[in-house]
């Protein structure tokens, strides 16, 4: 460590406002009120320190004297709970562009092993950053958990020289990583040493990794982008050093629209960043019966082949770890457990609600007995418990948060009795129980506050929750559903059990219609740009989905992004509406009538169906043919491809007119693959373009690349690794780029051409 780098690093550390003194070969300064008194010394280049018992290399001194990491060792190992009944998944992994030029995912068996081995080997040259990527409910939060216990462990006993640091993000709309971080270490942890700046000094020395769990809902295509952007800032603070992991639902270079990278891209385009994935599979019949064994159930193959005869081995019973749990609960009543799969097959899609209902239903009946009235008495019904989690997940929402303190979980358990005429003896049954619920867990991160067991758990109530708050459709209902509304863009779990709800109480047409109207006259209630509008529009998508009907009218409604794929919609006529840029992948509008309204990119796939639609004085920005590559700007253009579809128009189009723009040349596709590329590696060689590119990849080096440098497009980088081979980033802001390809139309002379005379 050279003596620039030591003081750097020591100024995070030292109270804020404290002088640090360097007298010849001391250095004195304060940290937390304590006095550092040192000396110092040069050998070979390197710093070393001495407070009195022998000199110690500077990076070690950093690590456990100033930053105190043994301590934290021991704080994760303490506060993160033992999973004893832990099953590693299964995982495809896609390394790093830079260390897998070829890009093929690779299977392995064990996702833990993988992970933290991955984030031993990660190259010095570069940030990386690691997606830890699957569906809800697959495992994710488990698997950092115990990758966090077990670094912790190697880390006590010299095996390791790092820590894998969980810090919980909580779908948080508006990121701040220094607060949430630093929160994270005080309130998590009981660490509080560290000053985020101090934390990312850390980071980039490489003793730790910060993994953020939480961006489920967050690091999506949204219309805000806080949550790359917030993760922009944070790479971008690394300074080509250290390594991060991300908890996601899909890594942010698989989003098919480019547009929806460029917040991130340009932010740390400068700096040399590499992406990986570990994308965490689906349990088989060996991870369920390695489950049963930890859990001391005999009968794991018994149960696996009566549900899997049932509903099939890929049923999310069987795959999903925080469904197997709670199904092994269910089976150790094996009388029971028949007619549950058999109600369960019943379901189809709503299958949720009655495996929901399956865990309250012993709950009720053989917990929760009421002692203030007849003997054996339940002192809710299955129906009530669901009203009382709702209502549970509405505070949290409201709130916020994903928990709720003591005060305000009995306040919520108080007004349920009240609303149902509870008995004060109840009622009081009801306010100690329902911290115990089976549903609801005590929170490892906040004193005397409970959380639902698992996420999913809180969406569906919350979802639950909407649809009953909108049922009446009076007065009162207006208020209530515009107050959830307002909070913030509703998950789409929660979105779907909201649906499900309104369709498990009355699957008529008409129902369906009538709670999307009423929706519709909350969405007029707020501003034009609100989260009202937005959660308005997609739950108006999705209840229109595989509707038949006649007449129905909607206008300024505002759909969000990629709301109308694999959306259904027939016989709708929408007025002054606004629809955002998004996929309409298994999309099919039949018979609709668009008046007045506005579109963003339309993402049209070969499952997309457009039948017999009336547009009249509609604005399109553009339309992206995803199975050529092709975007069509032009109006004019846009309206014969559309025709061309059996849409119609206020004004005739003839669809014969040969104006469609021409197919995309290679130079242009060359281009757009490169562009994906760098969203895996900032900086990337020659030698991974060559292999990339294949057959094209020569002619490419020889002709286009000189090309894209000369007109500032690329530009040469040092290599910072061996051998002498060239290194290439972008020189362009993505969003200029993304703009200059599309306008150019398919043409690689027009593309180049705009970069004519255009300053950097």
């Amino acid at each position: 460590m050279q003596i620039d780098t030591f003081k750097s690093i020591i100024s995070t550390f030292a109270d804020p406002g404290a002088e640090i003194i360097f007298d010849r070969s001391r250095i004195m300064f304060s940290i937390n009120s304590d006095i550092i008194d040192a000396a110092i010394t040069s050998r070979s280049g390197d710093i070393y320190v001495d407070e009195g018992a022998g000199f110690i290399h500077a990076s070690k001194w950093i690590v456990t004297r100033l930053a105190n990491l043994p301590l934290l060792a021991n704080r994760i190992k303490e506060q993160i709970p033992t999973q004893a009944d832990f099953v590693a998944p299964t995982a495809n992994i896609l390394p790093s562009l830079n260390s897998n030029p070829d890009d093929k995912k690779k299977k392995v068996c064990n996702a833990l092993e993988e992970m933290l081995s991955n984030l031993s080997d990660r190259s010095p040259f570069e940030t990386t950053v690691m997606y830890l990527t699957s569906d809800a409910g697959e495992g994710k939060t488990s698997l950092i958990n115990k990758a966090a216990r077990e670094q912790a462990k190697n880390f006590s006993t010299g095996k390791s020289d790092w820590l894998l640091v969980p810090v919980i993000l909580g779908g948080r709309h508006f990121l701040r990583f220094d607060d949430i971080t630093v929160g994270a270490l005080q309130n998590k942890y009981r660490f509080p040493f560290l000053y985020y700046n101090s934390f990312l000094a850390l980071v980039r020395m490489g003793v730790i990794v910060p993994a953020f769990d939480g961006f489920e809902e967050m690091f999506v295509e949204n219309s805000s982008g806080e949550a790359l952007s917030a993760m922009g800032i944070l790479v971008s603070a690394l300074e080509s050093t250290g390594a991060v992991v991300i908890a996601a639902r899909k890594a942010y270079f698989e989003f098919e629209n480019l547009r929806s990278q460029e917040k991130l891209y340009d932010t740390i385009s400068n700096y040399s960043v590499g992406f990986s994935k570990i994308e965490i599979n689906r349990w088989s019949r060996d991870q369920f019966l390695a489950f049963c064994k930890k859990r001391d159930i005999s009968s794991g193959e018994d149960i696996y082949d009566r549900v899997a005869e049932r509903l099939g081995a890929e049923h999310s019973l069987l795959t999903r770890p925080v469904l197997v749990t709670r199904l092994l609960a269910i089976a150790s009543t094996s009388d029971s457990l028949e007619s549950f799969i058999e109600r369960i097959q019943s379901s189809g899609s709503d299958f949720f609600s009655v495996f929901v209902r399956g865990i309250i239903e012993r709950e009720a009946t053989e917990k929760w007995i009421d002692r203030s009235g007849e003997m054996g008495a339940s002192l809710l019904t299955v129906d009530e418990h669901c009203e009382l989690l709702s209502l549970i997940a509405i505070g949290m929402w409201e709130s916020r948060t994903e928990y709720l303190k003591k005060d305000h979980l009995e306040m919520i358990a108080e007004y349920f009795c009240d609303t149902k005429k509870k008995n004060p003896l109840q009622s009081q049954q009801v306010i100690d129980r329902v911290r115990g619920h089976a549903l609801l867990i005590a929170s490892n991160d906040i004193p005397s506050a409970v959380e639902f067991d698992h996420d999913e758990f809180r969406q569906f109530f919350l979802g639950d929750g909407l649809a009953a708050t909108i049922e009446p459709m009076n007065k009162s209902a207006t208020a209530e559903a515009f107050g959830i509304l307002r909070r913030g863009i509703l998950p789409e779990h929660v979105q779907l059990s909201f649906i499900r709800a309104v369709k498990r109480r009355n699957q008529s047409n008409s129902t369906c219609l009538d709670t999307a109207n009423f929706i519709a006259k909350i969405s007029a209630l707020d501003g034009q740009a609100s989260y009202t509008k937005e959660n308005c529009g997609n739950l108006i998508a999705r209840l229109l989905s595989e509707l038949d009907v006649e007449d129905a009218h909607f206008e300024e409604i505002v759909f969000g992004i990629d709301c109308l794929r694999d959306c259904k919609i027939t016989g709708v006529f929408f007025k002054d509406c606004h629809f955002s840029q998004g996929s309409y992948e298994f999309t099919t509008l039949r018979n609709c009538s668009f008046d007045n309204c506005t579109f963003g990119q339309i993402r049209i796939h070969s499952t997309t169906l457009f039948d017999n639609n009336h547009f009249d004085n509609c604005a399109i920005d553009s339309l992206k043919i995803e199975t050529t590559g092709l975007e069509i700007w032009e109006p004019n253009a846009i309206k014969i491809y559309l025709a061309s579809h059996g849409a119609t128009f206020d004004e005739p189009v003839d669809a014969n007119l040969d104006v469609l723009p021409p197919e995309i040349e290679e130079g242009i596709v060359n281009i757009e693959k490169l562009l994906r590329y760098f969203m895996r590696s900032t900086h990337i060689s020659e030698s991974v373009i060559k292999m990339k590119l294949g057959d094209r990849g020569q002619p490419f080096i020889d002709h286009s690349l000189p090309e894209l440098l000369d007109k500032g497009i690329v530009a040469e980088i040092d290599n910072r690794g061996s051998g002498q081979q060239r290194r290439f980033k972008l020189a362009r802001p993505l969003q200029q780029l993304n703009k200059r390809l599309t306008e150019a139309q398919g043409s690689y002379e027009k593309f180049l051409k705009s970069y004519e005379n255009l300053g950097s």
